[in-house]
């Protein structure tokens, strides 16, 4: 049986419609997995839908609204989706407090990190130096090399030391002293930012900053090597 992954959507108020990627399914279809598309609505379903799934991928979007995260501050004008935002939190810590597999991809990672109380960065660019472009504008994304704990699930799943990504993210994971947090930073980029972070322990929970699901027809429909590794785990093969 094909192992189940609920997939996150954003709510696109232009046209009143919850989306997704087609690179997420793509990937996961690839990758031998049942996608199953997730609302972000009322909080008190995230249980029934954590029931349904083998695995939980978070997806990309918007930034969090502050008053869910710490280390932000309230834009003037952004238009933050609070509602997804609850909706993801409490998913996220029904599904690691379950031991279900998890991969937050952008945003979604960002929701791994805040789910545990983890600080973001607001704007990198005011930080970094302008020595990675972690994206090109609102519109546009970058490309550019992450490096890879050796042993890490990143490193393991892509066989290598470094990787190029598709990068599309002006916030970041801020560091925390050490001890303060759960996560292991398993990839940083060349301005030395966080860029991938796991749990250590038997459940495989993975969240990047990048995007592994872009470009949708990537290697002639090969599925991306991470998102085939998240669908394993939750396969429970590996």
């Amino acid at each position: 049986m094909k192992p189940r992954i609920g997939i996150t959507s954003r709510f696109r108020t232009s046209v009143q419609s919850h989306c997704i990627h087609q690179g997420y399914i793509d990937h996961v279809v690839r990758a031998g997995g049942l996608p199953v598309v997730i609302p972000c609505t009322d909080d008190a379903l995230c249980e029934p839908y954590l029931s349904l799934v083998d695995g939980i991928m978070l997806t990309g979007g918007e930034d969090i609204d502050p008053a869910h995260c710490t280390g932000t501050t309230r834009q003037t004008g952004y238009a933050y989706q609070p509602v997804r935002d609850r909706f993801e939190l409490r998913l996220t810590k029904a599904a690691l407090e379950s031991g279900t597999p998890v991969l937050g991809i952008c945003r979604g990672c960002q929701i791994l990190y805040a789910a545990t109380d983890g600080p973001l960065l607001p704007h990198i660019p005011d930080v970094n130096g302008g020595v990675v472009t972690h994206r090109v504008s609102v519109t546009e994304t970058s490309r550019h090399y992450v490096n890879l704990a050796e042993d890490g699930r990143v490193a393991l799943a892509y066989g290598k030391q470094a990787v190029e990504v598709t990068s599309y993210h002006h916030q970041g994971l801020a560091e925390q002293e050490p001890g303060a947090s759960p996560w292991r930073v398993t990839a940083r980029s060349d301005d030395s930012l966080i860029e991938a972070l796991e749990l250590p322990g038997s459940a495989w929970v993975v969240g990047v900053l990048w995007h592994p699901e872009l470009p949708a027809d990537a290697d002639g429909g090969e599925p991306d090597p991470l998102i085939s590794a998240f669908v394993a785990a939750a396969a429970g093969t590996s």
